[in-house]
């Protein structure tokens, strides 16, 4: 489904970027059908009576010799745009080659909490006092998921269970990190205010989280760090695991 998508798009944008001229060379020249349904181009064309030839999507026939200038403009709002190229590239995708990922068989469960820190007036961030979301992560091998507990607690769209559970792809490195795309509500939106989409960003071996160890279950110092805007972020607590 995605590539007809993406066919659709680049067929569109394609046939926009690339239209033709009249045979003179001269651009031709754009009005509106008289029900106001379709575009019409006229050309002057060579010819014996040096008449204009309408060339429109309801009259141009294939083989037709009035048929020689087929221009179709179409112009999307950049919100239809940025949906239609939503359609064709998930926004969870992300390029895991760069690490080297934990190869346990081993599933484990554990609790997770997520606070928000924000960087507006200390250069080494304040974290908030509440958290944004929580719940149960689970690890099996090098896929990191959200429990069916899991939740965000920031309102709005976010109670939307989908993004906790479709609009994730994580991963667990060798060295304890977690890494990839998820989902991220970094306003909080009250009953009644205009919802909020989610942002989106990166996971990566952030310099100053403190990894999981797997080896060391009863380990409760886990603490990765999210970069998502300049003035805020998150950190993401991991906490008693066990295998399951």
């Amino acid at each position: 489904m995605k590539n007809i998508y993406f066919l659709f798009v680049f067929l569109l944008i394609s046939f926009q970027s690339h239209a033709s001229k009249c045979p003179d060379g001269s651009d031709p020249v754009k009005s509106v059908s008289d029900d106001g349904t379709y575009y019409i181009f006229t050309c002057n064309q060579e010819g014996s009576n040096n008449t204009n030839k309408n060339v429109s999507l309801s009259n141009a026939k294939s083989g037709s010799n009035e048929a020689e200038i087929k221009i179709y403009e179409v112009i999307f709002a950049p919100e239809v745009l940025d949906e239609l190229l939503n359609l064709v590239v998930s926004k969870t995708d992300f390029d895991f080659s760069e690490y080297k990922l934990n190869k346990n068989e081993d599933d484990f469960q554990c609790r997770f909490t997520m606070t928000r820190i924000v960087y507006e007036n200390i250069k080494e961030g304040k974290e908030e006092g509440w958290n944004i979301a929580e719940g149960n992560i689970n690890i099996r091998g090098s896929n990191v998921e959200f429990g069916s507990n899991a939740k965000w607690r920031m309102g709005g769209l976010s109670s939307d269970p989908s993004y906790m559970e479709d609009q994730v792809n994580l991963k667990l490195t060798e060295d304890g990190h977690i890494v990839g795309k998820m989902a991220y509500f970094n306003l909080h939106v009250d009953n009644g205010e205009v919802p909020i989409n989610p942002m989106y960003p990166i996971l990566t071996k952030h310099k100053r989280s403190t990894p999981i160890n797997l080896n060391n279950l009863t380990n409760a110092n886990t603490k990765l760090f999210i970069d998502v805007e300049d003035w805020a972020g998150a950190v993401m607590y991991v906490r008693n695991c066990k295998k399951i």
